[in-house]
């Protein structure tokens, strides 16, 4: 059994620091009256971590717009425009992306570069201009840290990128080594879709549930996990792969060695293939969905329509049966449907929440929700920054008052 270890008074002002600056920057609280009573700290401690931030350009006050009645405007709590910032960095077997970001999660600048068979060769030089790209007219001194998220297989602890699949023959991967040789800043890492579990659950859907599951739906199928509030990791720093639960023991083939792996049932590629079967039209999963959701609003009952509708509906049986699964284990209040998963119609995950919620173990007790993000399908981009945000936030790290 794990011993506790007790926390010093400098370790308590760390946490305290960094719930204050959590409950500013995510817009749960914006007066020291409502920091008090959120956090339970007292108003002279609240008081004392708002005069440090405001000392060091983190904070400032501002008045509100004038009320009715007498007395004082309202003086309200602001992240400033001079606050540090936080580089985020997404890997993606298609491409990468780099984002600079504000504490409140609001993009500075943004650069992509396409990731294929060609020039991912020059992996690491490549993902150097773009962050280089993002950094104009930034200085690096003003950067609390580098948060990258991935596509998995990770190993976070170590910051490896291990052997992702189909992933141009890139593997074990150690970028939280190269970009800290390089930059010379804090970097850390997560899979993407836990990133963007942390992105919704700070500032996005998932700010009034405690215990959520994001699923992010591409080609393949990935998975991020709040448990009490906190992203959940492994002790051995791997990550969660819902895409390889299996719902059909002996069924498809999948690239992982298993068999009937969920990702092979419904990832976006492999639905994309299958109305591409019965159209024969190539079109991308985003079209289809929109041809879907059309069908759907206009009541179209065409043999098209229909086996449009067939596909879709299959796909949301597949994703309930695992769905259900890892919320009987989880206790999930909610589930959130991301990456490329944003575009289906509404009415299929409609369908998907009532399959959830007859299928569930607590069925009487309790509604599972299922939405899109908030970020829609930048979550996992923008999540990235969330990489380091958490760590502030919960205190591990008090880098950006050093």
């Amino acid at each position: 059994m794990a011993s506790k270890k007790g926390l010093n008074n400098t370790n308590l002002k760390q946490e305290n620091r960094g719930l204050i600056l959590k409950e500013i920057a995510t817009g749960e609280c914006s007066t020291r009256i409502d920091l008090a009573k959120k956090t339970g700290l007292s108003k002279m401690s609240v008081s004392n971590i708002i005069s440090e931030f405001m000392e060091r350009g983190i904070i400032c006050e501002q008045e509100t717009e004038k009320t009715e009645g007498q007395g004082r405007n309202p003086i309200s709590l602001c992240i400033t425009a001079r606050a540090p910032k936080i580089i985020g960095l997404n890997i993606h077997r298609t491409e990468c992306v780099a984002v600079l970001s504000n504490l409140q999660l609001q993009v500075q600048r943004i650069a992509r570069t396409p990731l294929t068979d060609d020039n991912s060769g020059d992996f690491y030089p490549l993902i150097f201009r773009l962050m280089d790209e993002v950094m104009v007219e930034e200085e690096w001194s003003n950067i609390l840290g580098i948060g990258v998220g991935s596509s998995g297989p990770l190993d976070i602890k170590r910051g490896i990128i291990l052997n992702p699949p189909d992933f141009h023959g890139l593997h074990d991967l150690e970028i939280i080594t190269a970009l800290w040789e390089h930059y010379h800043r804090p970097v850390y890492m997560d899979s993407q879709y836990n990133c963007a579990a942390l992105a919704e659950k700070y500032y996005g859907m998932g700010k009034s549930f405690h215990d959520l599951l994001f699923v992010g739906i591409a080609r393949g199928i990935g998975s991020g996990i709040i448990s009490d509030d906190k992203i959940f990791h492994s002790v051995n720093g791997f990550t969660s792969e819902l895409g390889h639960v299996s719902v059909a023991w002996n069924g498809n083939h999948c690239s992982c060695g298993n068999r009937g792996c969920l990702e092979t049932y419904a990832g976006s590629e492999v639905i994309r293939k299958r109305l591409v079967q019965v159209t024969g039209e190539d079109k991308s999963f985003r079209e289809f969905c929109e041809e879907a959701a059309r069908a759907v609003d206009q009541k179209s009952g065409t043999e098209r329509a229909l086996q449009i509708q067939e596909i879709y509906s299959d796909m949301m049986e597949k994703l309930a049966c695992a769905i259900t699964s890892a919320v009987n284990m989880l206790n999930a209040e909610a589930v959130i449907i991301g990456h490329a998963g944003c575009n289906i119609p509404d009415y299929y995950l409609r369908r998907l929440e009532e399959l959830i919620n007859a299928q569930k173990l607590s069925a009487n007790y309790r509604h599972v929700r299922v939405c899109k993000p908030y970020f829609r399908e930048e979550a996992h981009i923008l999540g990235c920054a969330c990489a380091v945000l958490s760590k502030i936030f919960e205190g591990k790290e008090d880098f950006y008052l050093s």
